[in-house]
């Protein structure tokens, strides 16, 4: 890790001091410190591994989550631009349960490439992008940003009403037609999946179809259309992927064997003075079936396709949504937040589906108290809902995360 600190240090200090005298450079950076209290009752602690199931977990954290971040952006006067960002921080950092004792993970060290990609202004009405980045669907967030170390990936709420399409290798069109809207189309690359283990299209192999999954010829197709109707922004969105399964050795040999990811988007965002609404809802089925940041809850755990016993495949469906609303009040930005994401997906042949909820709720509240010094209280409640699976009922517990995010940008 501190030798990819090193080279991407070293590439964006490349970019700093070795470009032409046209070009424009940028350099930047965010620091983000997560100082807060966790509190689990007996049920989450337990579903979350940091409990034997007859006692609640609470402890105290500061932590540097890897969304701290170094930049670089690049641009000269043929309308050309490169931009290199860096995670730095902990990708790690949870508490977990290790016989009997409760143990903290810790890698401050840890680096990650988030973005690394370039575009071309072809024209006023066309821009070619390429590399790696986030996916024009889906782009709204909650102002959600406490606890991403928690081991609950707490983090704009995925898992809890926010679908994340992912920072993922892509090339991208952007058609402008006017100033009202745009087309914005990426081919994103296919490869790997959002849930791992247990929770593929299996039930009989330990999980091990996810493995087995292979891309079809065609990329994964991600669509926005956005539309700015003054104060009235819209974000629908559209998302295909198909992926063909290797069944194992051969068994099950003539049954269909291809999944089909397909997610609907619509956001909003409204603003008038100092107040704002915004809010975003998905539905499609088998989101589980390729990658994005969707988190670890049960209603992303049952996000997959499953094998039923007579060898067909099983869709599973999904919805979230969630809602911001909040207020300026000079510096102070008050944000109110709900979320709530619900997956069903049939068990096996004969047997009921497993359906499971998990919701968040909470207020979170931006401070500016000096240029590029915020501080963000923020106090969340979340439900990880309950299932019935093999017969067995799970309550799967709730929790709650208060206390205060530092973030210092230059």
């Amino acid at each position: 890790m501190k030798k990819l600190f090193a080279l991407g240090v070293a590439a964006l200090l490349l970019v700093a001091f070795s470009v032409p005298a046209m070009a424009d450079v940028k350099i930047g950076g965010i620091i983000f410190t997560d100082f807060y209290y966790l509190d689990r009752d007996k049920e989450n602690a337990l579903y979350r591994s940091v409990g034997n199931g007859t006692e609640s977990f609470s402890n105290t954290a500061i932590q540097l989550p890897n969304i701290t971040r170094l930049y670089a952006r690049w641009t000269n006067e043929d309308n050309v631009g490169m931009y290199i960002e860096f995670g730095l921080g902990q990708n790690t950092g949870d508490t977990i349960r290790q016989g009997g004792k409760y143990t903290a993970i810790d890698a401050d060290s840890a680096a990650t490439l988030r973005h690394a990609y370039g575009w071309w202004d072809v024209n006023p009405m066309f821009q070619i992008m390429v590399g790696k980045s986030t996916t024009p669907f889906s782009p709204l967030n909650p102002s959600q940003l406490l606890g991403t170390r928690s081991g609950s990936v707490n983090i704009i709420g995925v898992g809890y009403g926010d679908y994340y399409s992912g920072r993922f290798t892509q090339v991208r069109g952007t058609f402008k037609f006017n100033k009202i809207a745009r087309l914005e189309i990426a081919l994103v690359d296919p490869n790997g999946t959002a849930v791992a283990g247990s929770y593929g299209p299996w039930t009989g192999d330990g999980g091990e179809g996810v493995g087995y999954q292979t891309s079809t010829k065609i990329p994964r197709i991600d669509i926005s259309v956005p539309i700015y109707l003054g104060p009235v922004h819209l974000y629908p969105g559209f998302l295909y992927q198909q992926r063909t399964v290797d069944m194992l050795g051969g068994h099950y040999s003539g049954v269909d064997d291809s999944i089909d990811t397909y997610i609907g988007s619509l956001g909003f965002k409204f603003g008038y003075g100092p107040f704002g609404l915004e809010g975003e809802g998905q539905w499609g089925k088998n989101w589980g079936n390729t990658r994005s940041l969707i988190g670890v809850t049960p209603s992303v755990m049952y996000s997959g396709a499953r094998l039923m016993s007579n060898g067909e495949i099983e869709d599973a469906e999904t919805y979230s949504f969630w809602v911001d609303l909040y207020y300026k009040i000079g510096p102070v930005t008050p944000h109110l937040i709900y979320g709530q994401q619900k997956s069903k997906v049939k068990e096996d042949v004969g047997l009921p589906d497993i359906e499971a909820k998990t919701q968040m709720y909470g207020i979170s509240v931006p401070i500016d108290l000096a240029r590029g010094f915020r501080i963000r209280p923020e106090l969340m409640w979340y439900d990880d809902g309950d299932a019935t699976v093999g017969g067995t009922y799970n309550d799967y517990g709730k929790y709650m995360l208060a206390g205060v995010q530092f973030q210092i940008t230059f």
